[in-house]
């Protein structure tokens, strides 16, 4: 199992979802700062708990984050990757996600 940076792994996830460092951010509880200063490799090593709802968010194994790209393991479960990214938002953020789903809704 080859290792490579996490700022690769993050750019690549970040780009196929297209998904920004604030939207990141606001998805996943880690400060924009933080996804910043990986991406521009100035944090190398992360704090494992930002790996991990960094990984939630995208649906990955936190493992993942350090393999090539094609040892990803994306959960296949569409259902399971969306109750994984909504796990990292916030009760405010979850009331606005529910407002909006029940007026697509009506």
């Amino acid at each position: 199992m080859s290792k490579v940076d996490i700022c690769q792994q993050l750019a690549r996830l970040m780009r196929e979802n297209g998904v920004s460092q604030s939207g990141l951010s606001r998805g996943c509880g880690v400060p924009q700062p933080t996804i910043n200063r990986i991406l521009n490799e100035k944090t190398k090593e992360p704090r494992r708990e930002s790996v991990v709802r960094i990984a939630n968010f995208f649906g990955v194994d936190p493992e993942s984050m350090y393999q090539e790209p094609t040892e990803v393991r994306e959960d296949g479960d569409p259902v399971a990757r969306l109750y994984q990214q909504m796990s990292g938002l916030r009760p405010n953020q979850l009331r606005r996600l529910f407002s909006m789903l029940a007026e697509e809704l009506d």
